[in-house]
């Protein structure tokens, strides 16, 4: 009866005015359209006070961003900060807009300003995909992690053991592409060893390069001059007992357009 006195009393205590404070970084964010494209805000609460509060951040934003989360809650001693990282995006259809994200915690309101442009029309089609897909993925290791192109993060397949798993990335339209580049783990750290590159054509998956046996983190293949609307990696082994799939990064890289020779004239 006293411990349950005592954890009433926590819970049921109001949080003292301004007892937490908010801030948010960055105090504007670029954000690029695109399935896996999204950018990070750092969602910081600090306890000033002298007891242990639960902390509330709400979060909204404008039609056009989709934020990951919603809301935060924590518990936080006196004196404690806890910073919670929360991804903002935009889907495909929206680029070239303005638009904010807000946060509030009692109080307090925090503004972020949100630009979000379309991916560059460069060679990398990766930042372009309107979709991204595995066959299973963790919490630890999600889909996106495999396409980000932040080698610091990856993407794991969900099933110990069990071949094969598939990585893929698609388009609204097709497009030419002349390479894929497979990022993975070192062997050592149970990187890939054997998988197949495929494309999509003639509806269905077409292999267009094999790897076997690979001890390597990064891979490139060669891809044939045939349009496609969707690259696959399809995953049937990799190094070590941990018997997982594991991608740093995909980068699928366009054909160059082919130059045009000038008229002459005469």
């Amino acid at each position: 009866m006293i411990r349950l006195a005592l954890l009433c009393a926590l819970l049921c205590t109001p949080v003292p005015a301004e007892a937490v404070r908010l801030t948010v970084d960055p105090s504007s964010l670029m954000v690029i359209t695109g399935r896996c494209n999204a950018r990070d805000l750092a969602v910081r609460m600090t306890n000033t006070s002298e007891i242990p509060v639960y902390a509330d951040a709400i979060l909204s934003a404008s039609p056009a961003l989709h934020l990951q989360r919603q809301r935060i809650t924590t518990w936080l001693p006196p004196g404690q900060t806890r910073t919670v990282p929360v991804r903002v995006s935009a889907p495909s259809s929206s680029s070239d807009i303005a638009g904010e994200v807000i946060v509030t915690s009692g109080t307090q309101r925090v503004t972020v300003a949100v630009t979000v442009t379309g991916p560059s029309s460069g060679a990398d089609l990766t930042s372009r995909a309107t979709r991204v897909t595995a066959s299973s993925f963790r919490a630890a290791g999600p889909v996106c992690a495999g396409a980000d192109g932040d080698p610091a993060t990856w993407w794991i397949d969900g099933t110990n053991r069990v071949w094969p798993d598939h990585y893929e990335v698609a388009w609204a339209t097709p497009f030419h592409p002349c390479r894929v580049v497979v990022g993975t783990l070192p062997a050592t750290q149970g990187g890939l060893r054997d998988w197949d590159v495929q494309i999509w054509s003639d509806e269905t998956w077409l292999t267009v390069d094999t790897v076997r046996e690979n001890t390597a983190t990064t891979r490139t293949s060669t891809l044939p001059p045939i349009p496609t609307t969707a690259v696959r990696i399809r995953t049937l082994a990799a190094n070590g007992a941990d018997d997982q799939s594991r991608i740093t990064d995909l980068l699928v890289v366009d054909r160059p357009a082919p130059s045009v020779a000038p008229r002459l004239d005469g």
